[in-house]
């Protein structure tokens, strides 16, 4: 089964997507626990502690980073082209 570059460019875009969401939400709970000598006995997310929350946006993030670099790549062609034709509309209203 070959896998066009279509459906791995979405596979991509729904990973990235994800890892944001993950990223997102556990960065505004982070903003809001408490912090301080005690906040490892608060339980943010069923049993989870503080610090589990901050590996979980770490990993997330990181992965956000991976994806997007992957993203990146699949569409450094059409980034070539456009720069190009951007530079070049602008040397022809000169």
């Amino acid at each position: 089964m070959l896998i066009n570059k279509s459906k791995i460019n979405y596979i991509v875009d729904i990973l990235m997507l994800i890892c944001f969401l993950v990223s997102a939400i556990s960065g505004v709970l982070l903003l809001f626990s408490p912090k301080g000598p005690r906040a490892g006995w608060y339980k943010v997310i069923e049993g989870g502690r503080r610090g589990d929350l901050n590996d979980l946006h770490i990993i997330f993030g990181i992965l956000m980073i991976v994806f997007g670099l992957i993203h990146f790549i699949l569409h450094w062609n059409w980034i070539v082209v456009v720069t190009k034709s951007f530079f070049k509309r602008e040397k022809e209203e000169r």
